[in-house]
């Protein structure tokens, strides 16, 4: 045992021996200097405010570059994006009349008339295909039973304009 105890005494001292010796220099505090601040440019001699760059390398924009740049975004960022193609935007069908939704059997549904017909429609109803309600190819995007909107979209495709219809 007494074999085992002289061996973690010299496994102690191994540990603390550059703890030890990193606290101690050998330097004195008079080997310590300060370095003088650095000296202003002698009135004749103007800095130069713009550096010409190195030979081989392009030179940064200015700040002021920069900010003219800088396109002016939109007036109301949340306003819905203008029409792509410069077309006119959708135009409500004569005669159709939204007159409200409904949640039925947990489906929202707008209750329309068009053309002396009246029902209801849901999403994804497609006029002259699935429903009567609708003009030609015109199609139900969404029904918000909550806000009390009906969004149609003009053609089948998922690109194609809205229009959405409020209460």
């Amino acid at each position: 045992m007494s074999g085992c105890g002289s061996w973690w005494g010299w496994i102690v001292a191994l540990a603390l021996l550059p703890a030890l010796t990193a606290c101690g220099s050998s330097s004195g505090p008079e080997s310590i200097s300060l370095s003088s601040p650095p000296s202003k440019p002698a009135a004749g001699n103007p800095v130069n405010a713009t550096p010409r760059p190195a030979a081989g390398f392009t030179p940064l924009p200015t700040p002021q570059q920069v900010i003219s740049e800088v396109g002016v975004g939109r007036v109301d960022p949340f306003a819905p994006l203008p029409p792509s193609s410069g077309e006119a935007p959708p135009v409500l069908p004569e005669g159709l009349k939204f007159s409200g939704v409904i949640l039925a059997s947990g489906h929202a549904q707008a209750l329309v008339q068009f053309q002396g017909n009246a029902g209801s429609l849901v999403v994804g109803d497609q006029g002259g295909r699935t429903t009567d309600l609708l003009p030609q190819a015109w199609k139900v995007a969404a029904v918000d039973v909550a806000q009390g909107r009906l969004t149609l979209a003009t053609g089948p495709e998922p690109s194609s304009p809205k229009i959405t219809l409020e209460l």
